[in-house]
C-alpha cells in the first residue's frame, strides 16, 4: 500500500445514516460504501488500473491520521495505480461450492 501513488478511504457518513436509525448506520451505510468501492475498482480495472480492497486495518489510527471528523468512519482502504505485474485469475469453484438453492 505504501507504494500505490493513490490510496482511497472509503468512509461511512453517520449524519447521512442517521435517517435510517440503527439499521442505517449499521447495514445500509456499509452496503452505499461497499457498491461504491466495486464500482470504484471496476472502473480502475477498466482504465488499466490495478486495485485492492483492504478492510483489516486500525479504524481509529486512520480516522485520526487523516483528521476525519467524527461522523465519518473509515470502512475500508483501496490502494490504486498501475500493476507491476498482472496475475492469472483462479480457476472457477463449481457452482454448488458456492451457491446454494433454497427451495
Amino acid at each position: 500500500m505504501s507504494q500505490a501513488p493513490l490510496v482511497v478511504v472509503a468512509c461511512v457518513d453517520h449524519h447521512i445514516s442517521d435517517h435510517y436509525g440503527a439499521r442505517g448506520i449499521e447495514l445500509y451505510s456499509i452496503q452505499d460504501a461497499a457498491a461504491s468501492v466495486m464500482n470504484m475498482m471496476l472502473v480502475a480495472h477498466e482504465l488499466g488500473l490495478g486495485s485492492v480492497w483492504v478492510g483489516g486495518f486500525d479504524e481509529k489510527q486512520v480516522a485520526e491520521t487523516l483528521r476525519l471528523p467524527k461522523n465519518l468512519r473509515p470502512v475500508a482502504l483501496i490502494p490504486i495505480g498501475y500493476p507491476a505485474s498482472v496475475p492469472e485469475a483462479p480457476p472457477r469453484k463449481p457452482r454448488p461450492e458456492v451457491a446454494q438453492f433454497i427451495r
